[in-house]
Order: C-alpha cells, then sequence, then structure tokens
C-alpha cells in the first residue's frame, strides 16, 4: 500500500514537472499563447495532438495559420529548432499541413511521420 502512493506521488512530479518545463514561461502572439519549448522528442501527429492536450486545459497543435505566424516570429518567441512542426489543420483523412522552419515552406505530410511540436492555447 506504502509503495503504491509513493509511486503515484512520484509519477505526479515527474508528470507535473515534465509539463511546467514545457510550458515554461508563455509567448503571447495576437491571440495564442505559445509554450516556450517544443514536445521533449519528435512525435507523430496523434501522439503530438495528444500530448499537447495532456498539458492542461485548452493546450492544443496550432493551426496552419498559427504555426506560419509563429515562423513569423520565431526569433521573438525563441527555442525553435531548424526542422519540421505539426499544425492542427488536416489536408485529408491521412495527411496533415506542417511547416520547414529551415527555410519557411508549408506542405502536406503524413500524420505518422515523427516531426516536432510546440504547444499553444487560445488567449480569452
Amino acid at each position: 500500500m506504502k509503495s503504491s502512493i509513493i509511486l503515484a506521488i512520484l509519477l505526479f512530479f515527474i508528470t507535473f514537472t515534465s509539463v511546467s518545463q514545457i510550458i515554461g514561461t508563455t509567448y503571447k502572439l495576437n491571440n495564442i499563447e505559445i509554450a516556450q519549448f517544443d514536445l521533449p522528442t519528435e512525435v507523430t501527429w496523434y501522439n503530438a495532438k495528444r500530448e499537447c492536450k495532456e498539458l492542461g486545459k485548452d493546450w492544443r497543435l496550432p493551426t496552419k495559420e498559427e504555426l506560419d505566424e509563429m515562423y513569423n516570429n520565431k526569433d521573438l518567441i525563441g527555442n525553435f529548432v531548424n526542422t519540421n512542426y505539426w499544425s492542427s489543420t488536416e489536408y485529408s483523412s491521412n495527411y496533415v499541413w506542417m511547416e520547414v522552419f529551415t527555410h519557411r515552406s508549408i506542405a502536406i505530410t503524413l500524420k505518422e511521420g515523427h516531426i516536432n511540436a510546440r504547444a499553444v492555447k487560445t488567449i480569452k
């Protein structure tokens, strides 16, 4: 019984720490709040959506348009890497829009690929 309680407390602490480390000090851009850091690993689109949601109430992937605005302001926002980023905007049942942060290219890719993600939430 004691070990179960200790394990539950430990898991809560690990989850809370990783969430706060991703969200960090947010940046406000237009009507969105942007997490300070990317998700810790490259993930599929499905996992990116789930992991953003697990950060807490209203956290999600940015739309294609929001992601493009993030690219335009990437130096102000900070902590982006020169790689591809998921958007929440679906192209079809198997494809989704992404943005290439090395040279500002908006493209479609399979949802099963593994790329970076940055969480956002709408400012109400």
